[in-house]
């Protein structure tokens, strides 16, 4: 059973950094959409407002507004930070997923490897249940209450 119990204690292992990476990516081009157009918003409207009338200021903010002045680091700055807030806040979801794989991965112990073995199914279970069946989530939106 100890190879059943690693085997399934990699496998969770390999999924659960599968999908926090995954979700990540996902939260890295949010963010990097919202940092475009958080941008582009930004520029747009300090293109139109001025201390005083000229024709080279006029000039040189329509140059910033055309060719997206400060638009790459702003939204290079959104892609990091989407991608660390994704996987940091998916991560925090699998602790214990984490903790039962390397209880089931490492200790030479076969009662340990086999119990952690058991709690991560029940784990895997639980949350087959709760979050991809829909039985415990609220599915009566269109009965007006």
């Amino acid at each position: 059973m100890t190879i059943i119990s690693k085997t399934a204690g990699g496998l969770s292992l390999f999924s659960c950094l599968s999908d926090m990476h995954k979700t990540a990516v996902l939260s890295s081009n949010n963010e990097y959409t919202k940092a475009s157009a958080d941008t582009f918003i930004e520029t747009s409207l300090a293109s139109q407002k001025a201390n005083y009338v000229s024709y080279k200021d006029a000039k040189r903010k329509n140059w910033l507004l055309k060719n997206n002045f400060m638009g790459g680091i702003n939204e290079t700055y959104g892609r990091i930070k989407g991608y660390f807030k994704g996987f940091f806040s998916t991560g925090v979801r699998y602790i214990p997923n984490f903790i039962l794989s390397l209880g089931a991965i490492i200790p030479k112990n076969k009662v340990v490897a086999n119990i952690s073995a058991l709690g991560l199914g029940l784990v895997e279970i639980w949350d087959f249940i709760k979050n991809s069946s829909g039985i415990f989530e609220r599915n009566d939106y269109l009965n007006l209450k």
